[in-house]
């Protein structure tokens, strides 16, 4: 995952979902709680939703501008680098390291790849701690469930006769001194605990209490609580996510609240008990994440507002209501999950990008074009001091200075190409051999030998070099241009004026400054055509070119 795409999938997918509920229930601020309530389900359910969405569905994609820029300055720095690879080969020798070395996918710089990583463990770390802080609240408010002392035969009475009301199953009351307000436990069960001086309460506070915790068990509010907490530990980083559940359980207040004074309940009488049960006590620290107090204290001062400007009636979200903020959440979130941030795909972005490498060939990557060395130092010094008393003197001299070349960077091979250069010495001789050598059916060897025969600068190699440049493998091509190109022989001027229309950039840049170099009466208009290529670096070289006529 690159940084931006880690960035989208952590920050800003999650915050476009929170944003649009948060405007959604600024609109709905009069309408009732549970239908803001489900606003805020639906948007924290879509959040974690989001990384299956992202997988499985087919990506929309933004264009990121600053990313072709990034590409093009890097191939604009590695094509700057200088062509002669060694201070002691004075001919203009073609590495053409620096032009091949773009390949599929350039990698960020380690120090960004250092940073994105340690900032995924810095998440992983955070993310899974708070994920097991509220699992073990889970397991410590199980626990006290389990401890706690059954109820009065009044309270059971009074709390089957409100399940009913409900069309709830039985739910169970106990009773723990672990709670300092009525609470709701339990993800897959439910149970209600109560404080113990909940049994002194008189009939119609233990109603409306009744009514309010049961209201939670009804609509499933410990099972979304936990989603929330979920989402909350793996977006922990996203302040809007940590609002969104902070709203979703208050608005579960709310409505539960709803439904108490729905039953009858005066807003006012009722106002007062939620202030004496805050009173009286809270609900223990180490249950907070994991229970549906009545009272936090927290939220208790919008609670109270909102019941003493009550426009009741209430009544519960209708199933169309319902179906219109599923479909809405739906709309959502789906563009967001499959919303992928990306190279821009605009033509003129897009002909900044290294044309072989955008077509993912296999020999785009440098070390592709590397030759095994199968002899060892002791042999290859044998045969440099064979050719160095030999004809080709000259050439084994630079041949044996660059064997000792150190790589400026990954496409720098001169080493490896001129040391197996020298492997080929036969009775004294180079250029022979490495002539021959241009025929071989490795296309790595071709390639090896092309670049050998540029740095020989013999003339009998411009027509062996000429019908390489349309060779189906564009590396080799592109070492045949620049040895041409370092050749400056008037006889390839036709074949590299050919090539100026190669697909592979590496190759026309190579035809275009030989032809800048050779000259002639149609130079200057076939380098001034090359002003509009499709390629950032061909574009450079030809006003490079252009001002030198």
């Amino acid at each position: 995952m690159t940084t931006l795409g880690l960035l989208s999938a952590l920050l800003i997918k999650p915050a476009a979902l929170a944003s649009v509920a948060l405007a959604m229930t600024a609109v709905m601020r009069r309408s009732r709680a549970a239908a803001r309530h489900a606003v805020w389900a639906a948007a924290i359910g879509a959040m974690l939703a989001l990384p299956l969405l992202a997988v499985t569905l087919p990506d929309l994609r933004i264009s990121r501008l600053d990313d072709g820029a990034r590409r093009v300055s890097a191939a604009t720095q590695r094509l700057s680098a200088p062509r002669v690879s060694s201070p002691a080969m004075r001919r203009d020798v073609p590495s053409t390291g620096a032009a091949l070395a773009s390949a599929p996918g350039d990698s960020e710089d380690s120090g960004v790849q250092r940073v994105r990583w340690g900032a995924l463990l810095l998440w992983a770390v955070v993310a899974s701690l708070l994920l097991a802080r509220r699992i073990a609240a889970e397991v410590r408010v199980h626990r006290a469930a389990r401890d706690a002392r059954p109820t009065s035969d009044r309270l059971r009475r009074l709390g089957a006769r409100i399940a009913r009301r409900y069309s709830l199953r039985a739910v169970e009351l106990r009773v723990s001194e672990l709670v300092g307000s009525p609470a709701v436990v339990g993800i897959v069960r439910p149970v209600v605990l109560l404080p113990e001086a909940a049994e002194s309460w008189d009939e119609a506070d233990l109603e409306a209490m009744l009514v309010h915790e049961l209201g939670h068990v009804a609509r499933h509010d410990c099972f979304v609580n936990f989603c929330a907490a979920l989402a909350a530990s793996i977006y922990w980083c996203n302040p809007l996510v940590r609002l969104a559940v902070k709203r979703l359980r208050l608005e579960a207040e709310r409505s539960c609240d709803e439904r108490v004074v729905s039953a009858g309940t005066d807003p006012g009488t009722y106002a007062e008990l939620l202030l004496r049960v805050a009173r009286a006590g809270r609900c223990a620290l180490q249950f907070s994440g994991a229970t549906t107090a009545m009272s936090r204290a927290r939220e208790l001062e919008s609670r109270l507002v909102l019941l003493l400007d009550a426009r009741g009636p209430y009544a519960p979200v209708s199933r169309r209501m319902a179906t219109v903020l599923v479909v809405i959440g739906v709309l959502v979130t789906m563009p967001a999950a499959a919303l992928t941030v990306s190279a821009a795909d605009a033509p003129i972005v897009q002909a900044m990008l290294p044309e072989p490498d955008r077509l993912a060939d296999t020999i785009a990557a440098p070390s592709s074009e590397r030759v095994p060395l199968r002899i060892d130092a002791g042999e290859l010094d044998r045969r440099a001091a064979e050719a160095l008393a030999g004809d080709d003197s000259v050439l084994a001299g630079r041949l044996l200075v660059a064997s000792r070349h150190t790589p400026t960077h990954e496409g720098d091979l001169v080493r490896e190409r001129a040391s197996w250069a020298l492997t080929r010495v036969t009775n004294g001789r180079l250029v022979e051999p490495l002539l021959e050598s241009l025929n071989d059916g490795d296309w790595r060897i071709q390639a090896y030998a092309a670049w050998a025969l540029a740095v020989a600068g013999d003339a009998r190699a411009v027509p062996r070099l000429m019908p390489l440049l349309q060779h189906p493998v564009w590396r080799v091509r592109a070492i045949a241009a620049a040895a041409l190109r370092a050749s400056r022989d008037p006889r390839a001027f036709a074949a590299m004026r050919e090539a100026l229309t190669d697909r592979a950039w590496q190759v026309r840049i190579e035809a275009l400054e030989y032809v800048a170099a050779v000259g002639g009466r149609n130079a200057r208009d076939l380098v001034r055509a090359h002003l509009d290529d499709r390629h950032v670096a061909v574009r450079n070289a030809a006003e490079r070119a252009i001002s030198t006529f």
